[in-house]
């Protein structure tokens, strides 16, 4: 303030303060409207079908308007942490849309809302009754005895067990984005989940279905600041430069819709992968079967982001290390866990390489 006096005549300098009240009151009231007036966005709002169902899942078929290039069809596996709609946010910040609209064969599956009834679905009930039938309902659909699988965050996780121990349809190509191999030297992670008395087996009996808002507390509280604070000064930053706010309310909205985690599933994710890192140790055991990362020959690119607080960029790094097979591809990027699906360096830099790398990898269609 002391500046504006000094550079401009007294009535100059009231007008500058007079105009810039006016532009943060009017900041003021518009972040304020946003906040508790404003509708929800619509989002996943690519045109797609629903192939198959099961309990609450759905597996949704994307549908193009532009030419099928590829035989090789994409499935998406999302996490149990917020929903899939990350993956198709918005049109023009949207991983699916990108895929498809290079030709791709894109389907995504979708766990929907786990409610009491879903308490006891473990990690080998996923794998086995949901991904592996997926995969197959997919290579049917496309007519292909090969499939690529994009695993994002703990998607990837059960991606890589699905990839130990079913030998059809074929899996081609596995991405990773942010997925958690290696659970040693999770960052934050590490203080919680392996400090004395941290009894998943005791949470998991007590809650049996563990409620969103317990997932998504903890999941903020990995950094408090940002994920509280930040949420709200971002918006006003987005305001007071005149930016669009579109983005933000879409981003808002898929932050805070969150699902319940079944307690059987909780149970393993918690015990197996982060206490006992069971996963590089080929000692997870689903259905009497033990899972073998050696017996995974699929092509492997790993994306990781630079800043994830999440998953540690070494966490999915450790892919190239411990599963078989020669074709492994690493790349970093500077962005948080989200950066990968949303933003500017997902649009203009890993949605290309992906699409690049798959487009390598992929039968393409005859022109016949």
């Amino acid at each position: 303030m002391e500046r504006i006096f000094q550079a401009h005549s007294p009535g100059e300098a009231g007008e500058i303060l007079q105009q810039n009240w006016e532009h943060w009151l009017m900041t003021t009231t518009r972040w304020r409207e946003i906040l508790t007036y404003d509708p929800r966005p619509a989002t996943g709002c690519s045109p797609k079908e629903t192939l198959w169902t099961k309990n609450k899942a759905q597996l949704y078929h994307y549908q193009s308007s532009s030419e099928r290039r590829y035989r090789t069809p994409v499935l998406m596996i999302y996490a149990l942490i917020n929903r899939p709609y990350v993956l198709d946010l918005t049109p023009g910040s949207s991983l699916v849309e990108y895929l498809v609209n290079e030709g791709f064969d894109v389907y995504l599956l979708d766990w929907g809302e786990f409610e009491w009834e879903d308490r006891d679905i473990s990690y080998a009930d996923l794998v086995y009754d949901y991904i592996a039938t997926a995969a197959r309902k997919v290579a049917r659909s496309a007519g292909s005895k090969e499939i690529s699988i994009i695993g994002y965050c703990m998607g990837g996780t059960m991606s890589t067990l699905y990839a130990a121990l079913f030998d059809r349809p074929v899996l081609k190509n596995l991405v990773y984005l942010a997925a958690p191999i290696d659970f040693n030297r999770a960052g934050t992670y590490d203080v919680w989940l392996k400090a004395p008395g941290y009894d998943p087996d005791r949470i998991a009996d007590t809650m049996e279905l563990v409620p969103k808002s317990f997932i998504d507390w903890g999941t903020r509280m990995l950094n408090p600041l940002a994920n509280y604070w930040g949420t709200y000064t971002r918006l006003w930053k987005t305001l007071e430069e005149g930016k669009p706010v579109h983005f933000w309310k879409v981003l808002n909205k898929w932050s805070s819709d969150n699902i319940n985690f079944p307690g059987g599933a909780y149970r393993d994710w918690i015990r197996d992968f982060y206490q006992g890192n069971k996963l590089i140790k080929n000692q997870v055991v689903l259905r009497g079967k033990r899972v073998q990362l050696q017996r995974i020959k699929a092509n492997i690119l790993a994306m990781v982001g630079l800043r994830d607080h999440i998953v540690m960029p070494h966490q999915t790094a450790a892919a190239l290390t411990y599963l078989g097979g020669n074709d492994k591809t690493y790349m970093e990027f500077p962005v948080g866990h989200g950066g990968l699906v949303l933003g500017e360096t997902a649009r203009m830099r890993v949605f290309p390489e992906i699409a690049y790398w798959l487009g390598e990898r992929s039968e393409i269609l005859s022109e016949d």
